[in-house]
Order: C-alpha cells, then structure tokens, then sequence
C-alpha cells in the first residue's frame, strides 16, 4: 500500500553501456536507452528492427506440422476438395479467416469458411460446427485462431470423416488434438512464440506459395497488422514486420473493406497507428463477433465493392454503439457486485458474477475491473446450470497459470499470460469463488497488486527537442514488447490549468521548465484538479507529441500520471487509514514509546542512511507529514501496514511504516508521535446526539456519503455507530465501504450514556 497512483519503475542500465551505444550510433542518451531496453545491442539488431522487411521472416517450415500442413492443403486442392475455414470471432479470428481465403482465391480454389454461434457453442471448435460442415460436404477443415485444447473435438472429426488442420496460437495443454497438423509457435522449436493467430495463418500462406508469396503478400499484410495488434501480442520479431509493413501499407490500401473501416472512424488521410486500430477500428470489427454477426465482418473485408463494404462498416458502428451500452450496463452491475459481495482486502483475484450478461462483453468488463482495481479478474455469465466467463490479469500476475491450477473444474479452458476464457458447470462456480481467494491469500503478496509504471527516462529541459520526438517516432508501431517511451518530468512549474473536453473530464494544464512553456493533457485525470494551484511544482510522467496547429508544430506533453505534495489521499486508503484510527482506540493498547525507540527529525536518514528500523506512526498529521515527503521527492520503497506488521508484505530495501501499532515487537524503531488532534476521530456526547438525529434518514449508504454529509471524519462515524449498538438504539453492517443501518425503537427508560462500556473507555483517551 502506497499513496502514490503507481509506482514508476526507473530503468537501471549502465552508464557506460548508455555512452557505448550513443557513441556507435551517434544518437542522444534518451535513444541510447531505448535501444539497450529494447536489447537492441547491434547495428544488425537496430537496422533490421528500424527497417523491418519480408525478408527478415523465419522460415515457416522450422513450425511444427508445417510439412504436414503443406502436403495435406497441396493435395486438397489438387483433388478439388471441399475446404473449410474454422475461426474465431474476434479480430484475429476474423482477419485469419480474410487472410486463408484471399490465399485459397489467389490459387484459384475459393474456401468457404464457418464462425461458431458465441452464444450456443462459445469458444474454439465445437461438434455442432463440425458435424455442420461434414452436412454441407465438407472434406478438409483448417481452424485460424482456435483449436489447440480441442482434443475431443478432433476425435469427433475422425469419426465422421472430416481431416482437420489446427493452426493456433494459445498456450498448448498437456495432450495435443490428434490431427492432421497442428501448426502452433507455442511448440517449441520456432524461434518466436509470440505470433497472433493470423501471423500462423500468414505464415500458412508463406509456407505454401514459397517465393510467390512476395506478389501475394499486398492483398493480406494490412489485415494481418489488424489482427495482430487487435490480439495484443508483443509487437517486436515477426509481428513488428508485419505490422510495421501492414500500417504503410493500410495508408494507401486497395482492400475496400479497410478503406470502409478508416473512413467510417474518421481516419481517412491521417496516418494509421497501432493506437488508432486498437481504440478506433477493431472495436467496431469486435462487436459483429460480441453481439451480431461476426460473419459480416469477414464479408466486408473480402469485398469488392466499396460501396458495399462501406454498408457493413456503418452497421458495424451501430453494433459498437450498441456494445458500449451493454458494456456500460453490465460494467455497474460487476461493480455493485464487486461493492457487495467481494472483500476487497482478502480478495487478490476478482471473480465476479452475473446473470444475462452477454458473453460476448464480459471480456472487455474484465479488462476494465482488472485495470480499476489492479488485480487479476474473471467475469462469469450464469446462464441455467453453467457458467461461461473471461478472465484478465495485470502484469507480473499470469492468469492462465493461475486458472490452469484449477482447469479439474473446466469443461473448457484456454488462453495465455494476460487473458483466459473458460466454461464450468454451476455446481463449481462456488468452488472456484473459494479456490481463487485462498489461492490469492497464498500466492499474491498485496504489493503485487499495486499498479506500475514503467519510466524510459528522465527529461531536462535541453533534452525536450523535435529531433527527440523524431528518433522516438521512429521506433513505431507501439503496443505490448515495444511500448511507445514514457518519461518523467520533474519540478515543472504550474502556470495554468483547466478542465476541458465534453463531459469536463480532461485537465489541461500550461507548464514551464525554466526554459520554454508546454501544454500538458492529462486526460480522464478530472479529479486531480482539486490539488493544483497555480505556481506549484509537480512531477509528470509523460509521452512526448507533436502537435501541429493552423500549421505550427510544437511539442505537447500527454500526461500518464502526475505527483506532487499536498495532493489528497485516495479514497480507499482514506478508508483504511481512519480504520486503522479506529482499531487504534478501539483497543486502546499502544506501544509504550522508551528509549529503544527514536523520534523522527527527518526522513531522510530512513531512505538515504544505512538503517533498515521501521517508522511508527501515531498521528493522522504524522502519516500526512510522511506522505508530502515521500509524494514530493517521488519516493516508492515503502510500505504502510495498519496496526500491525505483516511479515509476508515486507521486501528487502523497502521502509515499512506501521500507522497507529496497537502492538510492536521490534527492537528498535524510528516514531513519529505528535499533533494528535482526537477529538476528530473520537465522539463526545454532543457528537454522539447530533449524529443519532442526522443520520436517521439513512438506511443503506457509505461511510464516505454518510461522512461527508455529517462532515464527521469516518473513524468518528465508527465509534458513533458502535455506542448507538451498545445502547440498543441501531445495528449496523458494514461490507467494503457500504453500510446498512437499522434504527430500534427508543428505550422507554432514560439511558444513561457514562454507563457505556465503549464511551466509559474513549472518554479516558480524550
């Protein structure tokens, strides 16, 4: 637990390596950096990753089955067969299945191909859509994107006399399908692991047209840079090649499809990045796959006309429209289920549940909760007797190891690092709520759970120049493996700021460095406004942006996260702090303060001396004290535990600082203790009175609602609601921060408030 939003991960690179690769490269020290993180460590290296081309592939015969593959899909044709594409209904799925199908109509045997029904088969192969194909005289099926854990379904294929190519992506099980081929990088032996679906299924063509695939490769690499950056794989190796040529490629595209997709988002003549399609133009193909038709989405990318294609892109808007709105709704039903039935102290892995919430949007919900409350996620529809669902993770945390320790309770399961989908029976969805919170309590320290930010470098005001931003863009496309650079930016100076944008949800501010004026866009970051002030120094973390106006182009600052002193605790921690108070007096048991332990003069010495004591911390305004230090240098290495030291929180080099210890075993230790202001957190009887008529009307609300009505500190509303139990008067629960209150009738009899127990204890603190 930090007071910060994240912690920034500093780069720790050597100075001279840094001075090595500046001289080789005749670069600045920013790019220098960039270049070591990036383990780009060669002229090779650098060249082949700044001027990527079709050249620099793996050969596709070093996968697995490839040969297999090629023989069986060479006979195929030369027999006239009948072949099926089996794909997804994502973007990768979609944009495979585009992708197989121009190489089928480029040789002259047109393929037709089958997306399983989301909602009556859901993911990967299904014996419903196998037996389909066989009905309609398939011979030879070719799933893109699916199938590496279809073991039984496989089996169904033989029986019925359909041969089946696999080739996927996903992390391989123990067993493999037994059939024909199974194309997948993630068997060993290729040199990189990491394609998307549709790079296997480029790979594919690669493999069956040999040197005719560079005459072939225009009419497929910029859906392949769609797919790729849509499924989030590392855009580094093989798949920075293909989207890297891909994105050219789709700036003067003759696919009508892409050009209907780009004109629909309102990107016709701007330059398309990775940002623009997986924010912008994938979602749109996504929602055919969520809520309609994911076939349509194939069509209009196989589409001649433009006119025709340009139709399927408006509907596609419509569906995205329509998805976002389901995604709102189902996104407030997840969080009051969150608020209500989740502890979000014991929980480190949410699963969150639900009723009528369409499966083809809980992936997204779960990537959002995952992103809200740091910690991995996993979102369940019920629907009758079973359950299917969508899990998300956050880095360092890989989910599909976490699900595969329970996979006994899957009738399937499938997925990588980041992001998992499974189906189980009613009957283990209780089972799984308990696995995954004992698993969590066991295996994921809290710290991990604290959202990072990774930082490429520290900016002076000399460094912030065009020919920077040009270098910098020179490493696009950005995305997972090869972020776009965030950097810190300190001690600025606040010159101006706002809130900007429809909803007043974007903080524009005007900053200076001493040497030259910036704008600053932070966006979504409207809260932040309450802390600023003109003339105040802050600390930003930061992209760096060319912006051009009315054909000026000056450097615009894009705002990740912003540190200063004096901002205000968040809203969780505030909570956990005025417990914290609460259990202090509560108990009414504080370490005796004696020689053995050393009052804090500065901070300093903790951070910068050699001393591993832990700090003590009696008082609100001593903790406030510690925050401004720590939020005004930017200091990370520390950890706050309330009332008690929790052994499994502790890490080598990080001070750990006990707010309000009702017990403390050490040896030595530094304290703060003073300025305790007490009458705020503990009620007398004037405060018991008026928060017994005030809060009357309240029934079901919150400490921070019930808080901030009463202007009463949390800790106070506590003590109240724990005296007002004592004399019968109200019971009360609370869960999270939501609280239940149940006023009694009035005792016929006078009470006599110095006969409480609790009160006959607080008094003696005040």
């Amino acid at each position: 637990m930090i007071f910060q939003n994240a912690i920034w991960q500093y780069p720790k690179i050597d100075d001279n390596k840094i001075k090595g690769v500046m001289k080789v490269y005749n670069c600045s020290e920013i790019v220098a950096q960039l270049l070591i993180e990036r383990k780009l460590d060669t002229k090779e290296k650098v060249d082949r990753f700044l001027n990527p081309t079709l050249e620099d592939l793996h050969d596709p015969f070093l996968l697995s089955d490839m040969p297999l593959a090629f023989e069986r899909i060479k006979l195929a044709i030369e027999r006239k067969e009948s072949i099926w594409i089996y794909g997804d209904y994502d973007v990768d799925g979609i944009t495979s299945i585009v992708i197989l199908s121009k190489y089928f109509e480029y040789v002259g045997h047109p393929a037709n191909f089958y997306i399983p029904n989301r909602q009556d088969e859901g993911y990967g192969i299904s014996e419903q859509g196998l037996e389909w194909i066989k009905s309609e005289g398939g011979e030879l099926v070719i799933t893109v994107d699916c199938g590496i854990t279809a073991v039984e379904q496989a089996r169904f294929a033989s029986e019925i006399g359909l041969d089946l190519i696999i080739t996927d992506h996903h992390e391989c099980q123990d067993v493999l399908p037994d059939a024909v081929a199974v194309v997948n990088p993630k068997r060993g032996g290729y040199p990189f692991d990491m394609l998307a679906g549709c790079g296997v299924a480029l790979k594919l063509t690669q493999a069956m047209l040999g040197e005719a695939f560079y005459s072939f490769y225009p009419n497929v690499i910029d859906i392949a840079a769609l797919g790729t950056v849509a499924d989030i794989v590392p855009l580094v190796d093989e798949n920075r090649i293909i989207t890297r040529i891909g994105l050219e490629y789709m700036m003067h595209t003759s696919n009508p499809g892409i050009q209907a997709l780009i004109s629909e988002a309102n990107l016709t003549g701007k330059e398309i990045t990775s940002g623009h399609i997986g924010f912008v133009i994938a979602p749109r193909i996504n929602a055919s796959g969520r809520i309609g038709n994911p076939s349509i989405s194939v069509e209009m990318l196989l589409e001649d006309d433009y006119f025709k294609a340009l139709e399927i892109a408006k509907k596609l808007s419509e569906l995205n429209s329509e998805r976002q709105a389901q995604e709102r709704e189902i996104m407030e039903e997840a969080e009051n289920y969150i608020q209500n039935s989740i502890d979000l102290d014991q929980a480190r892995i949410l699963l969150v549940i639900g009723e009528n919430w369409h499966t083809g949007i809980i992936g997204i919900v779960a990537s959002k909760l995952s992103e809200r409350y740091s910690r991995p996620t996993v979102v369940l529809n019920i629907d009758g007797d079973s359950a299917k669902g969508s899990a998300r993770s956050i880095e360092g945390i890989s989910i599909y190891e976490v699900l595969f320790s329970f996979k006994h309770l899957f009738d399937k399961f499938g997925g990588h690092e980041q992001a998992a989908g499974l189906s189980l029976s009613l009957e283990n969805v209780e089972i799984l709520k308990h696995s995954l919170l004992e698993y969590g309590i066991q295996n994921i320290p809290k710290y991990k759970l604290v959202a990072s930010r990774r930082v490429n470098g520290i900016l002076k005001p000399h460094m912030v120049t065009h020919q920077l931003v040009d270098e910098i863009e020179s490493l696009k496309p950005f995305g997972v493996g090869n972020p776009k650079p965030q950097f810190v930016f300190e001690n600025l100076k606040i010159d101006d700021y706002r809130l900007i944008g429809k909803g007043q949800n974007h903080l524009k501010m005007v900053v200076n460095d001493g040497v030259r004026v910036y704008d600053a866009l932070a966006f979504n970051k409207a809260e932040s406004i309450s802390a600023l002030r003109k003339t105040d120094r802050i600390h930003l973390l930061l992209n760096l942006e060319k912006n051009n106006f009315m054909g000026v182009e000056t450097i615009q600052l894009l705002v990740q996260d912003l540190i200063k002193d004096k901002m205000p605790i968040k809203e969780h921690l505030e909570a956990k702090v005025q417990n914290a108070i609460y259990e202090f007096y509560k108990i009414n048991q504080t370490v005796s303060i004696d020689s053995k332990f050393t009052s804090v003069d500065t901070f300093d010495i903790m951070f910068h001396g050699a001393c591993d004591w832990p700090l003590l911390v009696y008082s609100l305004e001593g903790l406030i004290e510690f925050k401004d230090y720590v939020m005004r240098s930017n200091i990370t290495n520390y950890t706050i535990h309330f009332n008690h030291l929790v052994e499994r929180e502790r890490r080598e080099g990080y001070l750990d600082v006990i707010f309000m210890p009702v017990e403390f075993g050490g040896e030595s230790a530094f304290y703060i203790d003073g300025g305790r202001s007490i009458s705020s957190f503990i009620p007398n009887r004037e405060d018991l009175v008026y928060f017994y008529k005030q809060s009357a009307g309240f029934k079901q609300t919150t400490l921070l609602v019930l808080a901030d009505k009463l202007r009463m500190t949390q800790c106070k509303i506590l003590f109240c609601l724990d005296l007002l139990n004592q004399m019968n008067l109200l019971n009360y629960e609370i869960f999270n921060s939501s609280l239940q209150l149940n006023f009694l009738p009035k005792p016929k009899n006078k009470m006599d408030l110095e006969q409480v127990p609790l009160f006959q204890s607080l008094s003696r603190e005040i």
